[in-house]
């Protein structure tokens, strides 16, 4: 299996020091190659290849610090959601502490105007391939791998702070314990909080039909848990999801195995050295995967959720677009290709 990873390694990690002379001032094209599973092929297990060409168009914010950890925002369409998540995260008093790239994936809408009204920065990204969620983050963190940041930190464009101490709370404690990740503590937002409240009551509902309402200001994360899949292979779930926020177990700071994507911060200097986001996970497992490199290479990855949470209003991703279906090809191969890169070590990298 090693041998494979190895001749295979490039659809399995980018190649940050192979672009690090891209003039940020002018558009510019990234070649990527990927493995997708072959469509109805999920008996076989065959995977194509594919060399993805994106088109970047970076417009920098007036002031860059790199002495300030960098927030990634990856979007596709929806202006008003956009500028409610800025417009929280600047309430929160987190634009002033951090530098900002929104990552715009392809979008229709017009969303260089909320950026341009916060003072962010604006990175547009087509490709001839469709969304590739560890791609928009990687080219971002390319990015801060020109400009100078000593931390990334991933963020979803439905997530927000609660409180104006949890951010800060949540950055000392990484650095203090020397992690390399680090998630928090993410919660359902109440109904005050949400977004689009007829939106995330209809697509809660078709995710979790059981919870019936139950589900406002619960757990949506906090903290990993693994259940068999097949043999050698082990699934990777929320823990402690629809309990109570004080709940001890999620209450806590601890140590794991993985921290959801939606919220990591990240040393940049490993993110860029292990590889980043896999190119080959388009759509889920990425995170759980960049974790399980940094156990592998005996990195700390820690969950600070000790009086400290954000809302995360994960509704708001489920069926978004009625054309685009949750449980579609591209998730199948992630999953097959996530269990195949890792059933090898797995177990032992768990325990």
């Amino acid at each position: 299996m090693e041998k494979k990873n190895q001749m295979t390694s490039s659809y399995y990690k980018f190649d940050f020091d192979k672009h690090k002379n891209v003039d940020l001032s002018k558009q510019f094209v990234i070649e990527q190659e990927e493995l997708a599973l072959l469509a109805g092929d999920s008996t076989n297990n065959k995977f194509k290849k594919a060399l993805v060409n994106y088109t970047c168009r970076f417009v920098p914010q007036k002031k860059w610090s790199t002495q300030k950890p960098t927030i990634i925002i990856p979007i596709r369409n929806d202006p008003e959601l956009l500028d409610y998540t800025l417009d929280n995260l600047s309430r929160n008093e987190v634009l002033t502490k951090v530098n900002t790239i929104v990552v715009d994936d392809r979008s229709e809408d017009e969303m260089e105007t909320p950026c341009k009204k916060h003072g962010v920065s604006y990175l547009r990204v087509d490709n001839d391939k469709g969304f590739n969620f560890s791609m928009l983050n990687n080219l971002a963190a390319l990015v801060c791998s020109i400009k100078g940041t000593k931390e990334i930190i991933l963020w979803n464009s439905d997530l927000w702070c609660a409180d104006k101490n949890s951010f800060n709370e949540m950055l000392l404690k990484h650095r203090a314990y020397g992690s390399t990740i680090s998630g928090s503590k993410l919660v359902y937002p109440p109904a005050g909080m949400s977004f689009n409240k007829e939106k995330d009551t209809k697509n809660i509902s078709k995710s979790f039909p059981h919870k019936k309402g139950t589900w406002r200001n619960t757990v949506q994360f906090g903290g990993s848990f693994w259940v068999p899949a097949s043999p050698g292979v082990w699934t990777p779930i929320h823990t402690q999801r629809f309990k109570q926020t004080d709940h001890p177990l999620v209450n806590c700071d601890k140590g794991e195995t993985f921290v959801t994507g939606a919220l990591l911060v990240i040393d940049t200097e490993w993110y860029l050295s292990s590889g980043g986001l896999n190119p080959s996970l388009s759509k889920v497992y990425q995170d759980v995967d960049l974790c399980l490199q940094a156990l592998k290479d005996k990195r700390k990855i820690m969950y600070f959720g000790k009086d400290i949470q954000y809302y995360h209003d994960e509704s708001l991703n489920h069926y978004s677009d009625p054309k685009v279906q949750k449980l579609d090809n591209q998730f199948k191969s992630d999953f097959i290709l996530f269990g195949k890169v890792w059933k090898e070590q797995m177990f032992d990298l768990i325990q």
